[in-house]
């Protein structure tokens, strides 16, 4: 049972290490975002797929090292949480019940400061990609609706009266 505990414990820390990498990365994706420097946000992209990959990996470990736990104590996996676990031992390994807590609330802390920074970097780009589609607007005349001068049987708008101005005189 300690050595299931211990292993999880360790899991927890390269846990904690590589979230801290994800937030770092999804910070410095920010930056890259905000200076449209497109070749650094596809290099962090890839870093964090790689991360993100490292991750499941260590938590399959931790799962794999719950469910032995689970066969140990006779109980079933998915009852068998973080919190519970560190319920169950805290009478009896004090130290290691307060190592998992400690882990436990970092990596909660650190998934929530990912969580909050991806949320921001979205608003960025869904902010950014409105001002591109006004601007295209702009661009092709398209922000506000054209005012015809002429309609189709060469009359005059009414809407063109007065609207008229002079774009170029010719010498």
């Amino acid at each position: 049972m300690e050595k299931n505990l211990t292993h999880i414990y360790e899991v927890l820390q390269k846990l904690i290490g590589l979230h801290r990498q994800l937030l770092e990365k999804v910070r410095q994706e920010r930056e890259a975002l905000v200076a449209v420097n497109i070749p650094l946000i596809q290099e962090i992209t890839h870093s964090k797929e790689s991360l993100i990959e490292m991750v499941r990996q260590e938590e399959s470990k931790r799962l794999k090292y719950t469910g032995e736990l689970a066969i140990a104590w006779k109980k079933p996996l998915r009852e068998l949480t973080l919190p519970s676990i560190i319920i169950a031992i805290q009478g009896q390994d004090s130290k290691t019940a307060e190592q998992l807590r400690s882990s436990y609330n970092a990596l909660s802390f650190l998934i929530q400061r990912i969580d909050e920074q991806n949320q921001s970097n979205k608003r960025l780009i869904q902010e950014s990609l409105k001002h591109v589609e006004n601007m295209k607007k702009n661009v092709l005349g398209e922000a506000a609706p054209r005012s015809e001068v002429y309609t189709q049987q060469g009359q005059k708008t009414a809407g063109a009266s007065g609207a008229s101005r002079l774009i170029s005189k010719e010498v």
